[in-house]
This record gives C-alpha cells, structure tokens and sequence, in this order.
C-alpha cells in the first residue's frame, strides 16, 4: 500500500491510497482520480519532506540556512502575524459563505449565465478550475480566486 499527497488543480489538498505508484498513475491516465472537493481530474503528487533523502540530519558547517522573508519592518507597525491573516481570511470567509450562493462546481457556468444575462444578477460561490477561469476573463466576467479556508485549530488533533 502507498500512500500519497495530492493536490489538484485548484490547489485542494487530499491523501490517495493506492496498491502501488503504477495504479496511481493508471487512475491519473484514465481519469478516474479526481479531486474529492471540485471533481477535477488533473492532479498531482505533493513534494513532501519524508519523500526527500538527506545523507544526515546534522548540517554541514558551510551549509545555508534556509531561506526566509522579512519586511524588517518594527513590530507594530502595521505587519499582520500568521494568526492574524488567517482570522481575517476567516473572517472574509464567513461573509461569503453568509452573502453568496454556493454553486459548487458548476461555478463558471453559473457565472457566464449571469454576465450573458440568462439569469438574474446574484452573488455566487463555487469552484472552477484554471482553465475555466481563463475563459471567464476573455468574457469579462468578474471573479476572483480565494484561498482555502483557514483551519480552525480547535479540530485538530
């Protein structure tokens, strides 16, 4: 049995089990595998850190660090903490999830139908995939791409 970290093309996170990596592969060329959120079937493998080989868990002296980003901005001064954006993006979440239909994956559809004027103007929600979402900017359609909610740390284990 193997078990991998997948991802999709809407970057939805998910684990797949398979008797072994060809019957992975089997289901990706067959499109079998989908993304158990938006049904998509282009997905693909995780790098994971327990998939890359070290020679030995003490760095060598002449090794770097790993790479990192700061502002070097004081704190205080305006820079939002990790828990602080993931509360504000739960925050803009649950006014979406409050004001918006959701339309699952029929997304681009639904949001064609209302530019085009087939349907009444609405606000909705859903999932499309890269390629629908370029097709919806060549129509003029506005929409925009969230991250994932954050997860609620409560239900963890």
């Amino acid at each position: 049995m193997v078990i991998y970290d997948l991802h999709c093309e809407n970057s939805h996170e998910f684990e797949g089990w398979f008797k072994n990596a060809d019957e992975l592969k089997s289901q990706q060329s067959s499109g079998m595998l989908t993304c158990p959120v938006c049904n998509t079937s282009e997905i693909s493998k995780k790098v994971t850190a327990s998939k890359i080989g070290r020679k030995s868990n003490v760095p060598s002296a002449n090794a770097t660090a790993p790479q990192a980003v700061a502002s070097g901005a004081p704190a205080g001064s305006g820079e939002r903490s990790y828990e602080q954006l993931q509360s504000m993006l739960g925050q803009v979440h649950k006014y979406i999830d409050g004001n918006f239909t959701d339309v699952g994956n029929k997304f681009a559809d639904e949001a064609l139908k209302i530019h085009r004027g087939e349907k009444d103007a609405a606000n909705i929600r859903g999932t499309a995939s890269k390629s629908e979402l370029k097709e919806l900017v060549q129509e003029g359609v506005s929409a925009l791409p969230i991250p994932p909610k954050p997860v609620d740390k409560g239900k963890l284990n």
